[in-house]
């Protein structure tokens, strides 16, 4: 579990790149709807590779500057709770689409969330942190929104999505936003907890 805290992120990286050598050597996939998603879920592993890795000091301002804490290495984000909630939205929100591509709200969710991730790091974490970057905001824009762009124009173009699609989809990503991050969030956090982020993931927010 230890290895699994520490290189999840840098799993999913090598996951990323691996999918993006195959798709490439696989064109006619993207006449299908199951090659946008394939992208919309490798756009998650490199969103969370930003975020975590490279620059990757997302979890010392969620901390320190969104939470104020006093202990930013583990409280109330740490590298356990990281972990699950980032792996849980990959490998089982993101990924389920993959599988399911005819179910078309499956697949809305997940754009949206990436539409909602430009404005969190774009909008909220940057006026909080008083920013103009933070770990997640290049992936957001220059991934997650084209990629959204694409399904939603593919969709729409083959006139497939019903207003139930449409509902639904905006339900599920809500209620996921809900599980995985804020309850998630608060289920997961301890003030003794001893799994403590990197000085490279605190960044300028390390105060030991």
């Amino acid at each position: 579990m230890d290895f699994l805290r520490k290189y999840w992120q840098d799993a999913g990286g090598i996951i990323g790149v691996s999918l993006c050598i195959v798709l490439l050597m696989n064109p006619a996939i993207f006449s299908d709807l199951s090659g946008i998603l394939w992208l919309s879920f490798v756009a998650i592993l490199f969103h969370q590779f930003e975020e975590y890795r490279w620059p990757g000091y997302f979890a010392g301002l969620f901390n320190n500057v969104l939470f104020k804490s006093e202990a930013p290495d583990h409280y109330p984000l740490n590298t356990q709770s990281a972990m699950i909630i980032n792996v849980a939205i990959a490998y089982v929100f993101y990924l389920l689409p993959v599988w399911f591509p005819h179910i078309i709200w499956l697949g809305l969710s997940p754009v949206f969330m990436g539409f909602f991730q430009v404005v969190w790091h774009g909008i909220v974490v940057n006026i909080k942190a008083k920013t103009l970057y933070n770990p997640g905001l290049c992936t957001a824009l220059f991934l997650h929104v084209p990629v959204g762009i694409w399904y939603i124009h593919e969709i729409s173009k083959r006139d497939i999505p019903t207003r139930i699609d449409w509902i639904t989809g905006t339900i599920y990503f809500i209620f996921a936003v809900y599980i995985f991050i804020i309850k998630g969030n608060i289920w997961l956090k301890k003030t003794d907890s001893p799994y403590s982020f990197s000085k490279q993931q605190l960044g300028v927010y390390d105060r030991k």
